[in-house]
């Protein structure tokens, strides 16, 4: 999975290491793909925005699930 997080400090990338990892052995059920991209852009206080590229709305929603919006 190809991972690019958009933050000056890079401290996000350590703290959703083992998200980012857990969401890259993902695979869809029905396609039988994997996660493809993520781009995770940071905002403050530890939130961010991400922006996934999967097969289907299924994987990219178990993604984000484990991914969530914080850290």
């Amino acid at each position: 999975m190809r991972i690019i997080i958009e933050d000056r400090a890079q401290a996000v990338r350590e703290r959703l290491r083992e998200r980012l990892e857990l969401a890259a052995g993902l695979r869809c059920a029905e396609h039988g793909q994997p996660v493809v991209a993520v781009t995770i852009h940071v905002r403050e206080n530890g939130w961010f925005d991400s922006r996934w590229t999967t097969c289907c709305e299924s994987l990219e929603r178990q993604a984000a699930s484990i991914v969530k919006e914080r850290c």
